[in-house]
């Protein structure tokens, strides 16, 4: 490829509607030079000589491992273990003995979260980890964690659970000592965790693909709307709704609101950090 050439408006656009329409995701006219950068570099890998030619060779359904490929690269995966520690530490105080309460008094003998967009796993494994400092309320109850992400890619070195030190970066240490190991010069989780947690890769515009999350007691779905236009917002938060029993929470990225996308949910506001309930 020549390395002088540009994307040009009309392969952005194209480029553009195709992964909307197949992600959901949307990018303003501003994410040209963004987009530009990572499909710059899939066209050296498939010796393709121009823009449009890979907009032509992902658009064919034969080429579906390449659109996923697409995917992967255009997904921001920025997490950390721990993120955002009040939204996290209002889970394990206050949001996690509400849902034991209420699954005892439904009768059931499971509890179920879904960290809807994984990533590398640091989310799920984080809540993990806060759920067994609280096993002692959990008697009587199983807890299955499931775990989502659209990359392929980003879904296996979850599964692997091996983190370098910036990944640790706001891990409290005694979390850091009690379920990591050192491996070389990196961290690897303990078995005993990553057994509690449901990989499976899941879009979230597959709405009909939603029967599978049915009866979650919380769903965290943060620094993801973002990516979203409202319309695709209002149809993934009507999903979760759905998807979440009754006294169940949903819990989005900090800076993130329902405003404007949904009135079924109750706010409620914690030491710095708030939940979405079903009431």
């Amino acid at each position: 490829m020549n390395n002088r050439e540009k994307l040009n408006k009309e392969d952005f656009k194209a480029l553009r509607e195709f992964i909307y329409k197949q992600s959901g995701m949307f990018f303003s006219d501003a994410k040209l030079y963004f987009i530009e950068n990572r499909v710059s570099k899939r066209l050296e890998a498939l010796n393709c000589p121009s823009y449009n030619l890979y907009v032509r060779h992902i658009q064919n359904p034969a080429n579906k491992k390449e659109l996923l490929t697409l995917l992967d690269r255009v997904t921001t995966n920025e997490t950390s273990f721990y993120r955002n520690p009040p939204q996290i530490d209002a889970f394990k105080n206050i949001i996690l003995p509400k849902l034991v309460t209420a699954a005892k008094a439904a009768g059931r003998s499971q509890l179920k979260i879904w960290s809807s967009a994984c990533s590398s796993g640091e989310e799920p494994l984080t809540l993990a980890m806060v759920i067994k400092e609280k096993q002692h309320l959990l008697r009587g109850l199983n807890v299955r964690i499931y775990a989502s992400d659209i990359s392929s890619d980003i879904l296996e070195k979850a599964k692997k659970g091996i983190y370098s030190e910036y990944s640790m970066r706001n891990l409290p240490e005694l979390y850091k000592k009690k379920w990591f190991k050192m491996r070389g010069g990196s961290y690897e989780i303990e078995r005993e965790l990553k057994s509690m947690i449901h990989y499976e890769r899941f879009n979230l515009v597959d709405y009909p693909g939603y029967y599978k999350y049915k009866g979650m007691d919380a769903i965290f779905c943060r620094n993801v709307l973002i990516y979203f236009d409202l319309a695709v917002k209002r149809s993934i938060i009507e999903c979760f709704h759905k998807s979440i029993n009754k006294n169940g929470y949903l819990i989005i990225g900090h800076a993130e609101s329902l405003h404007n996308i949904s009135k079924d949910f109750k706010i409620e506001h914690f030491s710095r950090a708030i939940g979405y309930l079903k009431a």
